[in-house]
This record gives C-alpha cells, structure tokens and sequence, in this order.
C-alpha cells in the first residue's frame, strides 16, 4: 500500500478534489437531452409550424433498461451542474486508476 506522501502532487491533487466533489454538493450520472415538440394546444403557435417548445430530460441507463425525467426550468441550472459534477469524478477516478495501474505494472518488474 503506498502512502499519501509518496503520491505525485498531481495525483494528491485528483484525489482530493475527488473527495471534495463526493463530499460537497450532489452529483447526478446521466445525459441531458434537449427536445423539441407540441403541446397540443390548439391555438398554441407550436401548433402551426411555428416554434416548438423545448424540454429538458435526464436520460440514465439503469440494469439495462433508460429511464428519462422531465427537468424543470426551475431545476435546469442545479441539476445540469450536478451531472457535471459526476463527470467530472468519472475523469478523476479515471485519472487516479491508470496511475494506479501503472504503480502495479512497475512493481511486477
């Protein structure tokens, strides 16, 4: 097991940033997927041709099957930082695991 000390400081730094964004505000695993349609209002101008309106949906994979949620306007902005977030860990936790496989492949040898 290797030490904390004995880390490069990039990777002392992709760990704890690590730890403060599993720690801190919510992260969400998703996509955003921005759509167009009616809304079946008869007099709406959606209805003749004319803009369409526009929903946002997190769409997630899970044990095999999607599931899709209609966001909010209200809820756009906090949940569109929280699928970043969870990016953004998936890079780190990706990042820290190649250095760790190379720590093993060094020790192999």
């Amino acid at each position: 097991m290797i030490t904390r000390t004995e880390l490069s400081a990039a990777e002392r730094g992709s760990r704890s940033r690590l730890a403060q964004l599993a720690t801190g505000d919510c992260f969400l695993r998703g996509t955003l997927s921005l759509r167009s349609g009616k809304c079946g209002k008869a007099n709406c101008h959606c209805a003749r041709g004319e803009q369409l309106h526009q929903s946002l949906y997190l769409v997630q994979k899970r044990q095999g099957k999607s599931r899709q949620m209609c966001i909010p306007k209200a809820w756009e902005k906090q949940v569109r930082e929280a699928v970043a977030r969870y990016q953004q860990m998936q890079q780190l936790i990706e990042e820290v695991s190649e250095l760790e496989w190379k720590r093993l492949q060094e020790r192999k040898r």
